[in-house]
């Protein structure tokens, strides 16, 4: 398998901006930070309750470049785009991890800033209806009516389906369907018509408890490094993640872990942010980077907990691992 010689990810949505975050060194990470916020001729980036982020694996005098997950509006992601410098037109492929509104919510106004045709990789299931059903008996109806493949291609995407690993370049790829073995990170109970939580209706038309089976993480195998891996919202588990970018790329160092660990939820047991730190510590990772549904909880435990490996994240933050 090829390797990247250096990767750079940028965060473009996050939930969080904080202009007062140092850069450290230990991690690779600078930040958009105190002076870019008081820089009269600069506008400031924005937050919102989703997810994205930029990868540029260089090998030699090449450079792949891959947008992973588009945010919740495309009003953000163009703006933190412009503000950050980075050029739609470039990016050789979009990742939508999952069919959920905060991860593929700016991907009609990407593909019309990208003027071209651009793969957009993704599972099978993530364009299924998805309805949700709060506990005071509200329901949202289909919330991802905006993510049908069909409306991709209209806009300029290209789909790619797979439920297996994708090779992207240069040391990138999709984790594809993530099996679901680590016992805490179990997945959700049983169907029970009427109860809250997250269903979904299936190709042959079956309703059914929604347990994200199209969730896919990236993975970047740095040459030196080890592996980068970038998940959405982790719905598989950050572990199972983990696991399956090991069985994909080698057993190979994990050099960090950003995204979305979905310990945030209020249907998730509190002890599952005490075993994810533990387990990041048994599998040795060097940067830990909670963000979007990570929630408070994982924040302050594992600033505390894994204060060595703990990376705050902000919009604007860069991160460059490897040799340039």
């Amino acid at each position: 398998m090829f390797q990247a010689d250096s990767v750079t990810v940028t965060v473009l949505v996050e939930n969080w901006v904080d202009m007062l975050l140092p850069d450290m060194e230990d991690h690779c990470v600078s930040r958009y930070g105190l002076i870019e916020h008081f820089d009269g001729k600069k506008v400031p980036p924005q937050a919102e309750n989703g997810i994205s982020m930029l990868v540029e694996a260089t090998r030699g005098r090449h450079t792949t470049r891959v947008l992973f997950d588009a945010g919740l509006t495309g009003t953000v992601l163009a703006h933190n785009m412009k503000v950050l410098g980075v050029d739609p037109g470039s990016i050789d492929h979009l990742v939508i991890s999952h069919g959920h509104p905060d991860h593929f919510g700016g991907v009609h106004t990407f593909l019309e800033l990208a003027g071209r045709r651009v793969p957009v990789a993704t599972h099978h299931d993530a364009e299924l209806p998805r309805y949700a059903v709060m506990g005071d008996g509200r329901v949202s109806p289909v919330y991802n009516t905006a993510f049908t493949f069909g409306q991709v291609e209209a806009s300029g995407g290209a789909p790619v389906l797979s439920r297996d690993p994708l090779d992207l370049g240069w040391g990138v790829w999709t984790t594809g369907e993530i099996p679901r073995n680590v016992p805490f990170e179990a997945a959700a109970p049983p169907f029970e018509r009427g109860t809250p939580g997250l269903y979904q209706v299936s190709e042959t038309g079956e309703v059914r408890r929604d347990e994200v089976m199209d969730e896919m993480g990236l993975i970047i195998d740095v040459k030196g490094e080890g592996l980068v891996v970038l998940t959405g919202c982790a719905h598989a588990g950050v572990i199972n993640t983990l696991n399956r970018a090991k069985a994909i790329a080698g057993d190979k160092p994990i050099r960090a872990v950003l995204g979305g660990f979905h310990l945030g939820f209020p249907t998730t047991p509190a002890k599952n942010v005490e075993l994810t730190a533990e387990a990041f510590r048994d599998l040795d990772v060097k940067t830990v980077v909670p963000m979007h549904c990570s929630g408070l909880r994982s924040h302050a435990h594992m600033s505390s907990e894994l204060a060595d490996r703990y990376v705050q994240p902000s919009v604007g933050s860069v991160f460059t691992w490897g040799e340039r």
